[in-house]
């Protein structure tokens, strides 16, 4: 069946630990998925405009690295209006970044996640930002993304086939 692939992205605020971290975990998910593979492209991107352009932290790259996360993430992005639009699921990692998502965005087919509703739903918690902690901290915020991968890629799953249908 032909249908166009789902635009998924990761939101955080700078768009260098959380989100691109989940970025990686999702794109090795998805490539290890025979029902996903080609067809959910995973971006990331920043509530501030603050590391557009920059690497990932040298922390989150190395927190992947030691589990085996080996996929590159891409350069720091802003999630402007336009951004946010082209998507068509937005998993976001706190309460603030889900009000600021949704003001940014006026595509009413977007549904917006927060990250850890996929481990504990309803429970509206935030997932920390390691970005002052130290490596347990990394690994500990990686731990709780790959969970939460494991689960979204059975909600994209779910989503590729009602697209299937709907062909």
């Amino acid at each position: 069946m032909s249908y166009q692939p789902l635009h998924l992205a990761t939101i955080c605020t700078g768009n260098i630990c959380r989100s691109p971290m989940a970025e990686v975990v999702l794109k090795h998910l998805i490539a290890h998925d025979p029902l996903l593979k080609d067809h959910v492209n995973v971006t990331s991107a920043g509530t501030a405009n603050w590391h557009a352009g920059s690497p990932m932290d040298p922390r989150a790259r190395a927190a992947l690295d030691r589990a085996g996360y080996d996929l590159p993430g891409s350069l720091g992005v802003f999630a402007d209006p336009a951004y946010l639009d082209r998507q068509d699921l937005v998993v976001v990692m706190t309460r603030e970044h889900l009000h600021d998502v949704r003001e940014r965005l006026s595509n009413a087919a977007t549904e917006v996640i927060l990250w850890r509703n996929l481990l504990e739903p309803g429970a509206n918690l935030d997932l920390a930002d390691p970005y002052y902690g130290d490596a347990v901290e990394f690994d500990e915020c990686l731990a709780v993304l790959s969970s939460g991968g494991h689960r979204l890629t059975s909600v994209l799953r779910s989503r590729l086939d009602e697209r299937a249908r709907d062909v």
